[in-house]
């Protein structure tokens, strides 16, 4: 029964906290609200993908690199970009020029980085978080026993005793903590992306997952921490 009480606590902390802003470097902040608030005007005919990121480069001083991949994936024709645009959200024309390519765009050490849309959603690395401290015993105690009392010489019962058993029955278990976090982080990217993975051995949570689903792993568990 706490053992809900904690999750639900947790879960409704962390619907609270989305609507904080995350903490992320100044370089980062700069290039997202560029993104969501700077409208660009543009006629690309033909127009390579170099010559129209060059030219988005140079109209926003955004830093923008092409993985190496997105060329041997994709030939100079496929990447090809026909895009006449007038007074439209950066971001929205990043998402025209890059989708119909199935590629996408990611933050990176202050610069965005063009790359195929899959290597994106599947790039991750791993990162090891201490748990120990929230493998704890909750005071989850059980309700008294009652039994009724019948005295000696066989007359109707006539009392009751009561009993409390004042050890605790419950531990927060590696497996909840496992459990809680992925069913509270990542939607579907435990199972859609193959190389995402959670275990948890010796109060160590061992997370192979994308940058932004560590954000969400590292709030949680903060959040954990403080209905301890």
């Amino acid at each position: 029964m706490l053992k809900q009480w904690v999750l639900t606590a947790a879960v409704a902390a962390m619907t609270c906290a989305a609507f904080a802003q995350d903490d992320i470097d100044p370089k980062k902040q700069e290039i997202l609200n560029k993104l969501n608030n700077q409208r660009i005007t543009v006629d690309f005919n033909a127009a390579s993908l170099d010559d129209a990121l060059n030219y988005i480069r140079d109209m926003t001083n955004i830093n923008i690199v092409v993985d190496a991949e997105v060329h041997t994936k994709l030939s100079e024709d496929q990447l090809k970009v026909n895009l006449k645009v007038k007074d439209l959200l950066l971001k929205s024309a990043l998402k025209l020029m890059l989708q119909s390519k199935e590629l996408a765009c990611t933050y990176r050490d202050g610069v965005l980085v063009i790359m195929p849309k899959d290597k994106v959603n599947t790039s991750v690395v791993t990162r090891v978080y201490d748990v120990r401290d929230l493998l704890f015993k909750i005071a989850d105690f059980p309700g008294p026993k009652v039994e009724l009392a019948s005295p000696s010489g066989g007359t109707p019962l006539t009392g009751a005793t009561f009993s409390l058993d004042s050890e605790a029955k419950s531990t927060i278990t590696e497996d909840f903590i496992s459990e809680l976090v992925k069913s509270n982080t990542g939607e579907k990217s435990w199972d859609d992306n193959p190389n995402a993975s959670i275990t948890l051995a010796n109060g160590l949570l061992i997370v192979t997952q994308s940058k932004k689903i560590h954000t969400e792993v590292d709030r949680m568990l903060n959040m954990l921490r403080q209905f301890k």
